[in-house]
């Protein structure tokens, strides 16, 4: 009878602790969420955010990932050489807009090293949906990445960044 009563309680405060992000509102882990990305230290809590069924389109390197793995994949924190050229966070968000369970989140990542190359500031705007869990089901980024000439071509809209 105890170790029934033991795995009863086991699994309540598993389903509770399961069930506690589906319990905040959808600003709360939105701030979460770019709070976990800005500091970019725990990739595995990172991806909690998703569902395992996210969708995310990167609009402007064309990239339609259809799930979690290839999310995870696709972000992966741990490929390559990455430096924080300055400060303890890689973005800073400067609006978000929250409307049931979709979020827009407005900002610009810091400049930073990647392989040795020096990269941003970058411009962004990030659009999300998130289902009755709280999960990240649909995600599409919109990063003006820079250096121009290396992606793209075209003026730098982020030049203003740097002075700041």
């Amino acid at each position: 009878m105890i170790i029934l009563r033991a795995l009863l309680l086991c699994t309540l405060l598993n389903t509770n602790a399961v069930d506690a992000q589906a319990h905040k509102p959808v600003a709360e882990v939105a701030k979460s969420y770019f709070d976990t990305y800005s500091k970019r230290k725990d990739f595995e809590r990172f991806m909690t955010f998703y569902s395992d069924k996210a969708q995310f389109v990167d609009v402007i390197y064309g990239n339609n990932l259809k799930n979690k793995a290839e999310i995870k994949a696709f972000l992966n924190w741990h490929r390559g050489e990455f430096k924080r050229l300055s400060g303890d966070r890689i973005l800073t968000v400067t609006r978000q807009i929250v409307e049931g369970n979709s979020v827009v989140t407005e900002g610009y990542f810091h400049q930073f090293s990647y392989d040795g190359k020096v990269l941003g500031p970058w411009l962004f705007v990030i659009s999300q949906e998130f289902d009755h869990t709280n999960k990240i089901v649909k995600q599409t980024d919109w990063i003006n990445y820079t250096p121009r000439e290396i992606f793209l071509g075209g003026e730098n809209l982020n030049n203003k960044l740097i002075n700041k």
